[in-house]
């Protein structure tokens, strides 16, 4: 009996000691990859974006129907701050409809902890406002594209940043989204840094691709201008890069890696398994009430809230998007 101990104890020394190995491995591995310098193509674009030639010509009209001098119908109008105005606008709009910044840095873009367990980790969205504790008070435009369409810090290091769904927003976009933020009010909270607990170790040690910076080209040009704000499947293509860090590059679903209390990630694609058979007012209940064709509740971890605030043109060019895409079986992303 003393001998079958002796050698249950020596097992479960050998067990822990393998679990240690493994977790020092894991940590030291992911922390390489957190701590890779990245160097990106250089930035730089306006914020906010100046008045267009033609905006300027419709206020211009626009003034003139209202009893403004046609020889001057400008006077007494300041364009940088009309252009300010509206970007902040298009920035609430972008924010709060598509992005999902407030998802991960909370209601007040303060900043938020999403996970904090102790073998996970501490997972934080820093503070984005300009109080104390903010991490873009001092950002230049280069720093807001490296932070949100590269994955990549101020010091160049990487990020949890998921950029692989904002890294086709437009300069003018960020430039809107940018505009909008610096416009709240200053919110003074300190986020800390992420804490890595085994979970997140091994799951960024043994996946490559688990860090968005890893993922994406960072010399590829990013575009100045999204489509034109029409009913388009060119745009529907450029809003629904931002699903794609949930239901795949290919839209097609399936288990996320990393979190078992996540839902089946639900197939986009014409298939049997995805959306085979739905119609365009299919769709847009779906969004807009959170309900699928068969009349089940769409889970709230699928931010359909915050999407049911695009408009109708924004909603009818995913959906004309999504009629493009090949079919494929769910499960594939």
């Amino acid at each position: 009996m003393k001998r079958i101990l002796r050698y249950a104890a020596w097992a479960l020394a050998a067990v822990v000691a393998v679990a240690l190995a493994a977790c020092f491995w894991a940590y030291q591995v992911a922390m390489s990859r957190y701590e890779t310098k990245w160097t990106t193509h250089a930035a730089d674009f306006p914020i906010p974006f100046p008045l267009r030639e033609d905006e300027l010509a419709a206020l211009s009209a626009e003034r003139v129907a209202g009893g403004a001098t046609a020889s001057d119908p400008l006077r007494g109008v300041d364009p940088q701050a009309l252009a300010l105005a509206r970007a902040v606008r298009r920035g609430e709009h972008l924010v709060d409809s598509r992005t999902g910044c407030k998802g991960c840095h909370g209601q007040d873009l303060g900043g938020a902890t999403i996970i904090d367990a102790a073998l996970v980790g501490r997972w934080v969205a820093p503070n984005l406002t300009t109080g104390a504790g903010s991490v873009t008070r001092d950002f230049t435009a280069s720093d807001w594209d490296r932070a949100v369409r590269h994955g990549v810090r101020h010091n160049g290091l990487t990020s949890s940043m998921p950029v692989v769904d904002f890294v086709n927003l437009s300069d003018h976009e960020l430039s809107d989204i940018v505009a909008y933020i610096r416009s709240l009010p200053p919110v003074n909270r300190d986020m800390g840094a992420v804490k890595l607990g085994p979970v997140f170790a091994f799951l960024i040690a043994t996946d490559p691709n688990a860090l968005g910076a890893f993922k994406i080209d960072h010399d590829k040009a990013h575009p100045v201008e999204p489509p034109p704000d029409v009913q388009s499947a060119e745009l529907g293509r450029h809003i629904v890069q931002v699903c794609r860090g949930c239901h795949g590059e290919n839209l097609s679903g399936g288990k996320l890696a990393g979190d078992p209390d996540m839902p089946i990630v639900a197939n986009l694609t014409p298939h049997e398994t995805g959306l085979k058979g739905w119609t365009e007012a299919d769709f847009l209940r779906a969004i807009r009430e959170g309900k699928r064709k068969d009349g089940t509740d769409i889970s709230r971890m699928m931010p359909w809230q915050a999407y049911a605030r695009m408009s109708d043109t924004e909603l009818k060019s995913i959906w004309a998007y999504l009629q493009t895409v090949p079919p494929r079986e769910k499960g594939n992303h």
